[in-house]
């Protein structure tokens, strides 16, 4: 009988019993992937709220909730392809029981609402991650995010280091590599936002995974055009604190 989301008791995602019986059944599988699959790597990606509304479009509102202070998930994206099923819709009832947390780890911080944003992000992303067994569907692919949130713990990483929110001082490219080199392995990229005042500012963390969520796969170049780029080794990086009364300029 195959293992549900349900078995594995989802809600309680802290638990090392359900990240172990996670482990079990992913790494059983998806060895043979790439005969169905056109792609090798899964980039989980995790953003930090504040930086995001530095480079938010002024046509798009930016709403900081007072409980935005910790990573959110950005995507699970199938390496160098997109919208690979424009017919395969998401519907309210696909993630009825994931809802709670989706919430809580995957919002919206724009004029969208949360359901919006994940359509979009099921469309072009996770309907090219279904060529998986264990993602064909969009309660397996969102459950799969979730998962990665907890196992790939930025905020964990980032409080065990003592790196913490602030705009009083920046930090050095190396603080942060320290950091999250022992959870995320070699392959995966810091992402960098400019603000107004030409600061560069912590706003995404991107790590390639093989298709059973292992570390290490090397994926092709990004499709498409980001606001955001590498950070840089040179200079200091700031990892700014969330503003709610004025969200687009978390430093004033």
């Amino acid at each position: 009988m195959p293992l549900s989301w349900a078995m594995l008791g989802f809600l309680s995602t802290g638990s090392f019993l359900y990240l172990l019986s996670f482990e079990k059944v992913w790494g059983k599988s998806e060895k043979n992937h790439s005969r169905l699959c056109p792609w090798e790597c899964l980039i989980f990606v995790q953003m930090w709220p504040s930086s995001f509304c530095v480079s938010l479009p002024s046509q798009l509102d930016c709403v900081m909730s007072e409980n935005a202070t910790n990573w959110t998930i950005h995507g699970l994206w199938p390496s160098d392809i997109q919208e690979c099923c424009l017919y395969w819709g998401l519907f309210p009832s696909d993630l009825a029981n994931l809802v709670p947390q989706l919430d809580r780890h995957w919002p919206t911080f724009t004029n969208l609402s949360n359901f919006q944003f994940w359509e979009k992000e099921w469309r072009k992303h996770g309907t090219c991650a279904g060529c998986l067994e264990t993602l064909n569907s969009p309660n397996k692919f969102f459950g799969a995010a979730l998962f990665l949130r907890t196992k790939y713990n930025i905020d964990r990483a980032f409080e065990k280091a003592e790196i913490i929110p602030t705009c009083r001082r920046s930090y050095q490219l190396s603080s942060f590599v320290d950091a999250l080199e022992p959870l995320l392995g070699p392959q995966y990229q810091l992402q960098c936002v400019t603000d107004g005042q030409g600061r560069e500012m912590l706003v995404q963390i991107k790590v390639s995974l093989f298709s059973n969520f292992s570390r290490g796969c090397v994926a092709d170049p990004p499709m498409g055009i980001s606001p955001y780029h590498p950070c840089k080794p040179q200079g200091g990086i700031f990892y700014a604190p969330p503003n709610q009364e004025d969200p687009r300029h978390p430093c004033p």
